[in-house]
C-alpha cells in the first residue's frame, strides 16, 4: 500500500516536471532504425477501427494506443499514408501525453515507441522540418516516460517489448552496453521455462517473445554490441520448440488464449532456422506437455501458476487438452480473440476447454477482463513411457476450496494405433459425499459430425476428411453447441460432454478416442 502510494506521488512529480522541463537530453536522430522482422499486426482489428471519425479517441480499443494502425497507413503509402500518420499522432499526443495511466500503462507505451521508430522514416518522407521536430519532440517524450516507468517495472512484469524499447533506447541513448545486456539475461531468465517455452504458455506470445528477441539481436548488431550466447541459445532453442508445440495439421494448440491469426509469420520464424530439430522434452514437469508421434499428437495443459505477472492471463483450463491426427485436428479448446483488443472473458472459462469441470464453475477465477485471482496452487504431472504406449497423468486442487474435490486425468495414448484412452476421476477431500454435478467436455473441430448410438455411450465421429472416429465412455454422452474462434470469427461447432453427480469418495470416468 505504501509503496503504491508513493509511486503514484514521484509519477505525479515526474509528470509535472516534463510539463516544465522537458528538452534535457533531447535527441534527433531516429533514421534507419526499422528493425522490424515479422508482422503480428493484427489489420481485420485496425480495419474494424481506423475509418470511424476521431477514433484516436476511443479507449475501450487498446490497439488504438499501440500505434499499430501506423502500418496500415504505411502499406497505403505516399502523401496520404503520411499525412493520416501525421494526423493521428498529434491529435493523439495533444490529448493524451500528460495521462497518468492509461493509455501509458502496461506496455502501450513500449508498443507506440517502437512503433513510432518503425515508421519514423516514412513519416519523415514528407513531413516539413517543424513536423519532423514534433516528431521528434514526441518520440524523446516517450524516452522519458517509458525510461520512468520500466525502472519501477519487476522483471517478470515487463514485456518483451518493453525490454525491446528499453534496448533500443538504451542504444540511442549510448548508455553502457553491459547494463544493456545484463537486462536481457535477467527478462529471459525470468520469462522463459526450464524448456525454453515463454512462461504465459501461450504459443502464440511465445513466437510474439522469439520474434522480439530477434529484434534485439539486429538491434545489438546494428549498434556493434556483441550478441551474448545466451542470447543466441535462447532464440534458437524457442524456435526449435515451435515446430514442437504445432498440430499435426500445422496449427496452434488453443491454450491461455492462443489463436492462429498469425500462423504464416510463426512458419517465417521456424523457416529462417530451417535446420533445427523440434525438441523432445525429457524431464518435463510444468507447462503444456505434449505426445507426438508419426500420425498423432496431445497437447496436456498442467500449468503450475506461479503467481508472477507474466502468468496473468493464463486461463482455467487445467488438464484440458487438444488432439489430432492423420493431418487434421478433432479434439480443441475453443481459443482466443484478438478483435476487442484483449480476450472476452468466456473464453478463458473452463467450458471453453476440453477438460473436467465441476459444479459449472471455473476451475481458476476469472475476474472479467482482468488477470485471473484464484489458480490451483497444486498441479502435478507425472509422465511414463514403454514400448507400446505413453502414459501422461495430472492432477489439480483447484475445486477443493470450494467443494473439497480433487480432479485426476489419466491419458493412455498407443503407440502403435491411432487410439486416445482417458480415465478421469474427481476424488473427495472429506468423508462425505456431495452429490455434485460435473461435465467433462471435449470441443470438436468445426465441419466434424457425430452419430449418437442407442446406448448413449457412443458417439461415431465423421470428420472432414471423411475419417471415421469412435468416442466412447463408460456414461452417458450428449452433444451440446460449441463456438470455435478463427480469425476472431466464432463458428458454431458442438462438444461431447460427459454429465453426472458425484456420488462416492472416488468417481471414475473412462473414454477413449479411436481411429475405425
Amino acid at each position: 500500500m505504501i509503496k503504491t502510494i508513493t509511486n503514484s506521488i514521484s509519477k505525479f512529480f515526474f509528470i509535472f516536471f516534463l510539463r516544465i522541463n522537458f528538452k534535457k537530453n533531447f535527441h534527433t536522430n531516429f533514421n534507419d532504425l526499422n528493425f522490424k522482422q515479422n508482422d503480428f499486426t493484427n489489420y481485420k482489428l485496425i480495419r474494424h477501427y481506423i475509418f470511424k471519425e476521431k477514433f484516436i479517441y476511443n479507449i475501450s480499443i487498446s490497439d488504438i494506443h499501440t500505434f499499430n494502425f501506423l502500418f496500415y497507413f504505411q502499406k497505403i503509402g505516399g502523401k496520404k499514408g503520411v499525412d493520416l500518420s501525421k494526423k493521428n499522432i498529434f491529435s493523439w499526443f495533444n490529448q493524451y501525453k500528460f495521462y497518468k495511466n492509461f493509455p501509458w500503462s502496461n506496455d502501450y507505451s513500449s508498443k507506440r515507441f517502437i512503433n513510432l521508430i518503425y515508421n519514423y522514416d516514412f513519416i519523415c518522407s514528407n513531413s516539413s522540418s517543424k513536423e519532423i521536430i514534433l516528431l521528434n519532440y514526441i518520440l524523446n517524450f516517450h524516452i522519458n516516460r517509458i525510461t520512468f516507468d520500466n525502472q519501477k517495472k519487476l522483471k517478470e512484469n515487463t514485456s518483451s517489448y518493453d525490454l525491446l524499447s528499453n534496448v533500443l533506447i538504451n542504444c540511442i541513448k549510448k548508455t553502457n552496453a553491459t547494463k544493456t545486456l545484463n537486462e536481457i539475461k535477467n527478462i529471459i531468465n525470468a520469462q522463459v521455462d526450464e524448456n525454453s517455452v515463454h512462461k504465459s504458455y501461450n504459443i502464440l506470445e511465445h513466437s510474439k517473445f522469439l520474434n522480439n528477441l530477434n529484434e534485439i539481436k539486429n538491434i545489438l548488431l546494428f549498434f556493434e554490441i556483441k550478441i551474448p550466447r545466451n542470447l543466441n541459445n535462447t532464440i534458437l532453442s524457442m524456435t526449435s520448440l515451435l515446430g514442437t508445440y504445432m498440430h499435426n495439421d500445422l496449427s496452434l494448440p488453443l491454450f491461455n488464449g492462443c489463436n492462429n491469426n498469425h500462423n504464416t509469420q510463426i512458419k517465417k520464424i521456424i523457416e529462417k532456422e530451417q535446420f533445427l530439430k523440434n525438441v523432445i522434452f525429457k524431464e518435463f514437469k510444468n507447462g503444456i506437455a505434449v505426445y507426438k508421434d508419426i500420425s498423432k499428437t496431445l497437447f496436456f495443459d498442467v500449468v503450475q501458476h506461479t503467481g508472477l505477472g507474466i502468468c496473468k492471463e493464463l486461463s482455467a483450463g487445467t488438464l484440458s487438452v487438444e488432439i489430432s491426427a492423420d493431418n487434421e485436428k478433432i479434439i480443441t479448446n475453443c481459443g482466443g480473440a484478438e478483435i476487442s483488443g484483449k480476450n472476452p472473458s468466456y473464453l478463458k472459462y473452463s467450458a471453453a476447454h476440453s477438460t473436467i469441470i465441476i459444479n459449472n464453475t471455473n476451475i481458476s477465477q476469472i475476474g472479467g477482463i482482468k488477470e485471473n485471482t484464484n489458480f490451483p496452487n497444486q498441479v502435478k504431472y507425472e509422465e511414463k513411457d514403454n514400448e507400446d504406449e505413453a502414459l501422461l497423468s495430472g492432477t489439480h486442487n483447484g475445486y477443493t476450496r470450494n467443494y473439497k474435490k480433487i480432479c485426476k486425468r489419466e491419458l493412455r495414448l498407443n503407440k502403435k494405433k491411432n487410439l486416445f484412452q482417458g480415465e478421469d476421476t474427481i476424488i473427495s477431500t472429506k468423508s462425505s459425499v456431495d452429490k455434485i454435478i460435473y461435465h467433462i467436455r471435449f470441443h470438436l473441430m468445426p465441419g466434424i459430425s457425430t452419430t449418437i448410438t442407442k446406448n448413449k455411450k457412443n458417439i461415431i465421429i465423421k470428420t472432414k476428411k471423411n475419417n471415421i472416429w469412435m468416442f466412447k465412455s463408460d456414461s452417458e454422452i450428449m452433444i451440446e453447441k460449441s463456438i470455435y474462434v478463427n480469425n476472431d470469427l466464432a463458428i458454431e461447432t458442438s462438444q461431447i460432454v460427459i454429465t453426472g453427480l458425484t456420488s462416492s469418495l472416488k468417481n471414475k470416468i473412462q473414454w477413449s478416442l479411436e481411429k475405425i
